[in-house]
């Protein structure tokens, strides 16, 4: 059974815009072999991870889902 759930358009741009940058960083070996960069990349993008990850994403998911992952 498919669920669907109603996001807001600015939360899914934020969460496009991260990816963008993170499939530029891991597009091409030479880069994320790089430890400065991937260095200077987590420095630069943790906190946009952490509020997606913690606030964001997981508010979109209903609350069974949510319980679900909790026991895990």
């Amino acid at each position: 059974m498919s669920r669907t759930i109603e996001v807001d358009l600015s939360e899914v741009r934020r969460v496009f815009d991260l990816f963008e940058k993170i499939n530029g960083l891991f597009h091409q070996p030479m880069r994320y072999r790089d430890v400065d960069l991937v260095a200077k990349f987590a420095d630069e993008n943790y906190s946009e991870i952490k509020d997606l990850y913690y606030k964001v994403v997981w508010g979109w998911l209903p609350e069974d889902v949510k319980n679900e992952i909790d026991n895990e």
